[in-house]
């Protein structure tokens, strides 16, 4: 005998998304002028096989592990300086500046969600006031 056929059945859940986030915070009460902060993220170690990488050197420094594709920096400086953001599509490649915008005297300069397209991600705070100031500085990479 025949039975009926089976329907499909698909499980459903509430499913909560958990956000992630990595952040690279800094103070420097006395940046010497030509003087940088830098933050160095690697947004795809964790997230994506890595038979699919690269062979070869790291773009920059010591990138710190993030999982996100959401960019925001913060930085607060008593003289002005550059905030310059890079990207690197991978190993063995170098960096390409994205963005660099100058940040002006006791002004807090701020990007948000800025989206990030390629494997590393660099971030550097530059003082270009000509004497030391006191540098508040924040990236930080998240997932949502």
């Amino acid at each position: 005998m025949t039975q009926p056929p089976s329907i499909p059945f698909l499980a459903r859940q509430l499913v909560r998304v958990i956000p992630f986030a990595a952040q690279f915070t800094a103070r420097n009460a006395a940046l010497a002028n030509a003087a940088s902060i830098v933050a160095e993220f690697d947004v795809a170690i964790h997230s994506t096989d890595a038979n699919s990488f690269l062979t070869g050197a790291l773009p920059g420094g010591t990138p710190i592990p993030a999982t996100g594709q959401n960019l925001d920096a913060l930085v607060f400086a008593t003289g002005v300086g550059t905030l310059l953001v890079e990207f690197a599509v991978d190993l063995s490649c170098a960096y390409r500046s994205i963005a660099n915008s100058n940040v002006p005297a006791s002004t807090p300069t701020n990007i948000s969600g800025l989206r990030i397209t390629g494997r590393f991600v660099r971030v550097t705070f530059t003082n270009t006031s000509g004497g030391a100031a006191l540098v508040e500085f924040g990236a930080y990479v998240r997932s949502a």
